[in-house]
C-alpha cells in the first residue's frame, strides 16, 4: 500500500483509538467518534504530511512507530523529541528551552500513553 503523509495506516489508526478514548461523546455519537477521530487524522496526515520532506518523512515515521510498538513508552517519546528537537529550530527561543519545551511535550504523551494504558489493564 502507498501511504501518503507521515503517519503509517496503522499508526493512523491507533491515534484514532487513543482519540476516541479521550472523547466523551454522548451515547448516540459514540458508534461513530472512533471512526471520526482516525479520519480526520488520515485527513490532517494526508494533507500535511506530505509536504515533509525525506529523509525525515521516514525517520519520524519509524520513530512514531516505535513510539506505538515499543513497551518502554517513556523511553521511546524521549527518543522521538530528542529526534525532533535535533530538527527543528524554533526562532527567539535558545537550544536550552527548546529541549525543555520537547521534553514538557514529551511528558505529556507519555502521560497520555501511560492513562490509556492503566485504563486498559483495569478492564
Amino acid at each position: 500500500m502507498n501511504e501518503k503523509g507521515v503517519l503509517t495506516y496503522r499508526l493512523e489508526e491507533y491515534g484514532g483509538e487513543v482519540i476516541d478514548d479521550m472523547i466523551n461523546a454522548p451515547w448516540y455519537l459514540e458508534p461513530l467518534d472512533g471512526y471520526l477521530a482516525t479520519q480526520t487524522l488520515r485527513g490532517i496526515d494526508d494533507n500535511y504530511g506530505d509536504k515533509v520532506p525525506e529523509p525525515y518523512k521516514t525517520q519520524i515515521r519509524e520513530r512514531l512507530d516505535e513510539i506505538v510498538m515499543e513497551q518502554n513508552y517513556e523511553e521511546a517519546v524521549k527518543k522521538g523529541f530528542a529526534f525532533i528537537d535535533s530538527i527543528i529550530d524554533i526562532p527567539g527561543f535558545t537550544d536550552e528551552e527548546e529541549a525543555l519545551i520537547f521534553q514538557g511535550l514529551a511528558r505529556i504523551i507519555i502521560g497520555m500513553i501511560l492513562k490509556k494504558k492503566k485504563k486498559e489493564l483495569k478492564k
